[in-house]
């Protein structure tokens, strides 16, 4: 599982446009410095013809000495990125919760109004026509929501079907309620 997920992190950023545009930038800087500017500040008074004269006396350790001025910016990046990625993987998975949940859930505001869902629970809501919170829960679970006196879990049952939910709900910053649900099972044929 590790070494897919470095492969992945180590995908994604190769994708990523701006790995070879800070490379680009920081290694042209990096060989003007190297190439030109150091060589002018220890006299030399030429230090393009300096180059060009290093070039053809020994090509391959002058390409090579500019390839690591962008070699360098290009690993540095890659790794510091992957690394970072690996450190918070854990909160990757947190943060794409809600997005990727087959079951609703949403924040909304103190007054009952979305603040934040996922692509699959507007769908949700979209599908059951609810726009406030008291659509969704009914109008007394939501009071007693929002006013912090509903209890922790209820069940609610959803649509024409009648599809059962548990409902959970947490108070979440800003005044806001992270509301949480969760489809029950439906029973076998047969089941009491």
């Amino acid at each position: 599982m590790k070494s897919q997920s470095v492969a992945r992190f180590i995908a994604d950023k190769l994708r990523d446009r701006s790995t070879y545009v800070v490379a680009l930038v920081v290694g042209t800087i990096i060989n003007l410095y190297g190439q030109f500017l150091l060589p002018w500040f220890r006299g030399s008074f030429n230090p393009p013809t300096d180059f060009l004269i290093e070039f053809e006396i020994r090509p391959e350790i002058t390409v090579f000495s500019v390839f690591l001025g962008f070699a360098f910016p290009f690993c540095v990046g890659l790794y510091s990125a992957v690394t970072a990625r690996w450190k918070n993987r854990h909160l990757e998975v947190l943060f794409s919760l809600p997005e990727n949940s087959p079951d609703p859930m949403l924040r909304v505001g103190a007054d009952g109004i979305l603040v934040q869902a996922g692509s699959r629970t507007r769908v949700f809501l979209a599908a059951h026509r609810i726009d406030h919170a008291a659509d969704l829960l009914g109008a007394e679970l939501w009071a007693g929501i929002a006013a912090g006196e509903a209890a922790e879990r209820s069940v609610l049952h959803l649509g024409a079907e009648g599809v059962p939910y548990v409902v959970t709900h947490a108070p979440a910053g800003g005044g806001d309620i992270n509301l949480y649900l969760c489809r029950l099972p439906e029973p076998a044929p047969g089941d009491v």
